[in-house]
């Protein structure tokens, strides 16, 4: 089920993913360019399509308590990608590393490192367009296989904001991700 999102929401969405993806690339050391954000209100999770993705889950504590739950969905070569540039690697590796998709102990913690910056992005941009939050923290990251939803600490049919662009990291085609923050957290 989807709708067209206040615009209020929808600004949240473009923010969050500018500030991931300018934050990415200035701690990596490598372009992250984002495409055209698309924002659509629903009551149910997307699940990344064609491949696995990781899913960076987050929590956001609202201003009187409340604790709502989202996700940033990132492919899992991209994910790779990301890690490996934030290690430094060369390019030609990152590459090797992205076109293997395997994910060893260093790429692992680094994915989790990935996670703290995403979650520090989020509550920046959220922040900054007035959402009242208290903060938002990480709350792990999970593999996904293709078409399955991610695991995430929801009341299901609760309204969700579902954002999407695509990111080009480190000179590669563009990919899709998809944010999924709760409806309730964000302006109307």
């Amino acid at each position: 089920m989807t709708a067209a999102s206040s615009a209020a929401a929808a600004e949240s969405v473009a923010e969050i993913f500018e500030r991931v993806a300018s934050d990415l690339a200035m701690l990596a050391d490598c372009a992250v360019e984002v495409g055209d954000v698309k924002v659509e209100d629903r009551t149910d999770r997307p699940a990344g399509a064609d491949q696995v993705h990781i899913s960076y889950r987050f929590g956001l504590e609202m201003k009187g308590g409340a604790r709502e739950h989202g996700a940033l969905l990132v492919p899992l070569p991209e994910s790779i990608a990301l890690a490996a540039s934030l290690m430094m690697s060369p390019p030609e590796q990152v590459q090797s590393l992205r076109d293997r998709g395997e994910v060893d102990r260093s790429i692992k913690e680094t994915m989790l490192e990935i996670g703290n910056f995403v979650v520090g992005a989020a509550d920046a941009a959220l922040h900054d367009v007035g959402v009242p939050v208290e903060r938002v923290a990480f709350e792990g990251c999970q593999g996904v296989r293709a078409d399955v939803r991610p695991r995430l600490d929801y009341e299901e049919g609760a309204p969700l904001v579902i954002g999407r662009t695509t990111f080009a990291v480190a000179g590669a085609d563009p990919v899709e991700v998809i944010l999924v923050l709760p409806a309730a957290a964000l302006p109307k």
